[in-house]
């Protein structure tokens, strides 16, 4: 009883961070932009955490901020360059800058440990994972009412139709960026102090595969759609690979199928909910048409 708790326990920890890289790259995709570069904002914040946690003793709440600041700061530089890309040629320079990525983490062996990699000295728990996924969510749900919201909507659509309505579609775009670097900044801290050893592979294709797939299979078109697919793709598989060797890789293949065959849009799609909400309405009755009065002669 005692193992099972301890390992839905691992499974709920890997499923609330990798719901906050989930929310990041959805913070891209709001705004129109299909970005690989979470991985990326991902590692930034957990090395440059990680150092200082080793080096200045910082605590997991100050490493979060620092973390959120350095994905930040990285989304805000490289924003500037590639969102100028459109479509598939956006993806392979973020695909790129993930490979570029993984050089300059070995290469900088002072500050990431090189190769080695270097050990996380602070643990994260269940709680402070809820707390940030909690302020996460809020965050954006708090977005998709405001005017921002309604912008990356109608940038996602079509930007040439929201330019001509006065939306700023790059500044839509290169907020979307930066938010999407803070947050992946923070899942990259989060995913360091579960796994509390980080290395060149810890953010690397992989991950950003999985991150692409829990948001676009649980739902691109609302946040809520990453937090469920966090859950089916990276909580799920943890827990069931106690039952079934490679159990994540044959969960992936399974619901990948049945999701992309009967549920295109995904586990969260608010579409489809409008559409059994109407369903379910009375048709309106028509108002019966009056014959004309006969007209005697």
């Amino acid at each position: 009883m005692g193992q099972q708790l301890t390992l839905l326990i691992s499974a709920a920890e890997f499923a609330l961070a990798g719901a906050v890289l989930a929310l990041s790259t959805y913070m891209t995709l709001w705004a129109g932009l299909l970005s690989f570069a979470t991985v990326s904002f991902a590692a930034v914040g957990a090395f440059f955490a990680t150092h200082l946690m080793n080096s200045a003793g910082l605590g997991l709440w100050p490493a979060l901020l620092v973390g959120g600041l350095g994905g930040g700061v990285v989304a805000a530089v490289t924003g500037l360059l590639l969102i100028r890309l459109a479509g598939h040629w956006l993806a392979l320079a973020t695909v790129a800058l993930i490979l570029v990525t993984r050089v300059v983490v070995v290469n900088l062996g002072g500050l990431t440990g090189g190769s080695q990699g270097e050990v996380v000295p602070v643990e994260v728990h269940l709680w402070q994972l809820i707390v940030v996924l909690a302020v996460a969510c809020l965050i954006l749900a708090r977005l998709a009412r405001s005017r921002f919201g309604t912008a990356a909507v109608a940038t996602r659509e079509d930007p040439t139709v929201a330019a001509t309505m006065g939306i700023p579609v790059r500044r839509v775009q290169a907020v979307a960026f930066v938010i999407s670097g803070v947050l992946g900044g923070v899942g990259g801290v989060l995913q360091a102090g579960l796994l509390r050893y980080i290395d060149p592979d810890s953010f690397y294709i992989d991950l950003a595969v999985t991150v692409i797939a829990c948001v676009v299979l649980g739902g691109a078109y609302h946040w809520f759609g990453s937090v469920i697919g966090a859950v089916v793709f990276t909580g799920l598989p943890v827990y069931v690979n106690q039952f079934i060797g490679q159990g994540q890789a044959i969960i992936d293949g399974a619901l990948l199928l049945i999701i992309m065959i009967w549920l295109p849009g995904g586990l969260v799609d608010p579409l489809r909910w409008r559409r059994l909400r109407d369903g379910r309405r009375p048709a309106p009755t028509p108002e019966k048409t009056r014959e004309p009065a006969e007209v005697n002669s």
